[in-house]
């Protein structure tokens, strides 16, 4: 390529553009060097200490690692010819765990004979949409009043469990959970005091249980614990009993005659599917509250 003749038509329309986009946009040569960029770029390479830009490529600028990922992505472009487009994911600085999303078009750009003489790439923060589509991704998993797991998480992880339980030739079992006299409690006390004893009985069975375990919130005052890869039939019903005795004390420490009532189902013995499964042990916790 014979200097930069190729970008230069039109140059103050070009200095128009990126004196004033707000987006970090970049120019480079088909050897992946910078030839322009945009004021917002270059206030941030001036804010990092970089003052040296021009005629370098990434690895100059950025290392060996990030800098021969970009220098691919980027002769892909020219090569081919065709756009790309690629999501970024990088923590601000060593010592924090916020993390920064970004966008970055590539697209080739092409002379009077249709040749690829360079690039143009155009870069912005995407965090906000991020943050909401992680945000939508998380409610269609967790309950929002106590962020337990919800009945879609909960199917999710008993079909991994039934996978590995298959393979490893173990054991796990699901407790089913329901609160006896809770309708008292939210029909005299209020919606507010409700919630309130969700959260704790939330909290209590997450406390009481394993990290590996999982605990969620299917409906009103129902809630499913997973005890995956447990050592024997007897182990959930040790567990079913301590988590009824720790939420009959605390509830009655605030004055409030609440029970649970507890049925269980293990694998394989009661089914080999998650739909029966729960079924079972929906309908052990209905034989339990009628005692």
């Amino acid at each position: 390529m014979e200097g930069y003749s190729h970008f230069c038509k039109d140059e103050w329309v070009l200095k128009a553009l990126l004196d004033n986009i707000g987006d970090s946009v970049y120019i480079k040569d088909r050897e992946c060097r910078l030839w322009r960029i945009s004021t917002k770029m270059a206030s941030y390479f001036a804010e990092n200490g970089i003052t040296d830009i021009y005629g370098k490529t990434d690895i100059d600028l950025f290392g060996e690692s990030f800098g021969r990922k970009t220098m691919v992505d980027d002769k892909q472009v020219m090569e081919t010819g065709l756009p790309k487009l690629s999501l970024i994911e990088n923590h601000v600085d060593s010592t924090s765990s916020e993390t920064n999303w970004t966008s970055t078009t590539k697209l080739p750009i092409y002379n009077d004979r249709g040749e690829v003489v360079g690039l143009l790439g155009i870069t912005r923060e995407i965090n906000e949409l991020k943050n909401s589509e992680i945000g939508f991704q998380w409610l269609a998993t967790h309950d929002s009043l106590t962020s337990l797991a919800n009945r879609f998480m909960l199917s999710d992880r008993v079909e991994q469990a039934i996978f590995h339980a298959k393979r490893n030739n173990s054991l796990f079992a699901l407790l089913f959970i329901d609160l006896n006299g809770f309708k008292v409690i939210n029909d005299k006390a209020g919606h507010a005091m409700g919630d309130f004893y969700l959260k704790k009985v939330a909290q209590t069975l997450t406390k009481n249980v394993r990290s590996s375990d999982t605990v969620a919130r299917i409906g009103g005052d129902e809630f499913v614990v997973l005890l995956d890869g447990i050592a024997s039939i007897e182990e959930p019903v040790r567990v079913a009993d301590k988590l009824s005795d720790i939420i009959r004390r605390w509830v009655d420490e605030e004055e409030h005659s609440v029970t649970a009532a507890i049925g269980i189902s293990t694998y394989p013995a009661d089914g080999e599917d998650a739909e029966l499964l729960l079924k079972v042990a929906d309908h052990a916790m209905y034989l339990a509250k009628s005692k």
